[in-house]
């Protein structure tokens, strides 16, 4: 084409050769198909579902913080000052403490013995009762303090004493001999509890001093909730020692993250207030608000009308109301009105009565009740001051 030259008349010619195009349709049906509008088809946004659960993620992310903000204030607010112990940021220390820190538990001398023990024998859920005096008849008192989201429990085991004759050559060991011989065997997952026993390191006492020899590598102290977690393990496994030291591998004062060389840790009733935690498998404990220490025994016991934080619960039974009376020597809890026990649940009042006892014997008090409909209830006499518990949360323990 660019090699011709066209003029006018060729192009001319060569248009009138094309066959005449007619259209034979109506007018109207002209307008009709003009007036038809074709739907525009658009594209999938195929970044939506992303957006979608990016929002979601977000919205969720903001209502967390939100509680836990929310959270913080109502501890921050509380007169009693006490500490929420469960919060995100603990629990999370406390995982990375259990994954990293703690080991398998290993067999240990015994072991042929008392196999592992845990989940059926812990009782029905919400009837966990303390120990007493007469309780201990033929049996010796392990304690150990167990753990669950970072939250440190107080349990307490009766061991036939025929089993601690044939696992020790004294009649009386001491906890440190106890744990030893018996933590590594605790099955704590089937218990109820996070793993955290048997501790790292090695566990030796001398006459009412316990210490405690930490590898270099234990990871306790991985933060302040870390440390938090195993000093009141310590205090609450521990209880009749006087102190316990934690020391490194050289003989001298751990040195902690944030806190330095560990001071000596004491092991003697702190003044608290006891209260009711229910735990994930339902079973209620009672456990002490380590956040609050009360300068008196009427002040921690006028405080257990209230929770303390959003974990621990008010044992106090629904719509009692009661005064603290206290002196030198004893504690009186009058009750307003005649309070008849049969009105309530078993282990309600069980509960109630033993976190009033748990909280006067931290101030090393007896208490006595009064106003009831009855002078008895069960193994109660409230005519005399109400039996100080030997340790709380009563576990069973297997029979071999």
């Amino acid at each position: 084409m660019p090699n011709k030259q066209w003029d006018d008349d060729q192009i001319e010619s060569m248009l009138k050769e094309f066959p005449q195009i007619k259209d034979e349709r109506s007018k109207e049906e002209v307008y009709m198909r003009l007036n038809q509008v074709a739907p525009v088809k658009k594209k999938p946004k195929r970044w939506l579902p992303f957006l979608v659960a990016a929002l979601a993620f977000i919205t969720v992310g903001v209502l967390i913080a939100s509680i836990i903000s929310q959270n913080g204030m109502n501890s921050a607010s509380d007169s009693s000052g006490s500490e929420s112990s469960k919060d995100e940021a603990v629990t999370s220390d406390a995982n990375n403490v259990n994954e990293q820190a703690i080991p398998e538990a290993e067999s240990s001398e015994g072991a042929s013995s008392i196999e592992s023990f845990g989940g059926e024998e812990s009782g029905e859920a919400s009837g966990i009762q303390a120990i007493y005096e007469d309780d201990l008849n033929g049996n010796t008192l392990f304690t150990i303090g167990l753990n669950e989201n970072a939250f440190v429990i107080p349990v307490s085991f009766l061991i036939p004493n025929e089993q601690i004759a044939q696992d020790f050559s004294q009649a009386s060991p001491s906890s440190i001999d106890m744990y030893n011989r018996y933590a590594g065997q605790l099955d704590e997952q089937a218990l109820g509890f996070d793993e955290y026993h048997p501790l790292l390191g090695e566990l030796s006492e001398n006459g009412r001093v316990a210490e405690h020899v930490l590898p270099a590598d234990h990871q306790y102290d991985m933060a302040s909730a870390s440390i938090e977690v195993y000093t009141r393990t310590l205090q609450e496994t521990f209880k009749d020692m006087d102190e316990i030291r934690v020391i490194d591998e050289q003989g001298n004062p751990a040195e902690f993250d944030q806190v330095g060389a560990m001071e000596p840790i004491l092991t003697a009733p702190e003044k608290h207030a006891y209260y009711s935690y229910t735990a994930a498998d339902g079973n209620v404990y009672s456990v002490p608000d380590y956040g609050m220490v009360y300068e008196s025994a009427s002040d921690a016991l006028a405080a257990l009308e209230n929770s303390p934080n959003d974990f621990l619960e008010s044992s106090i039974l629904q719509d009692v109301e009661y005064e603290v009376v206290e002196n030198d020597e004893s504690i009186t809890i009058n009750f307003s009105e005649p309070l008849d026990f049969s009105s309530f649940d078993e282990q309600a009042v069980r509960k109630m009565i033993e976190n009033f006892s748990l909280t006067a014997k931290s101030f090393e008090k007896p208490v006595e009740l009064a106003g009831m409909a009855q002078n008895e209830w069960q193994e109660f006499n409230f005519q005399e001051p109400l039996p100080v518990p030997e340790a709380p949360n009563e576990l069973q323990w297997p029979l071999n």
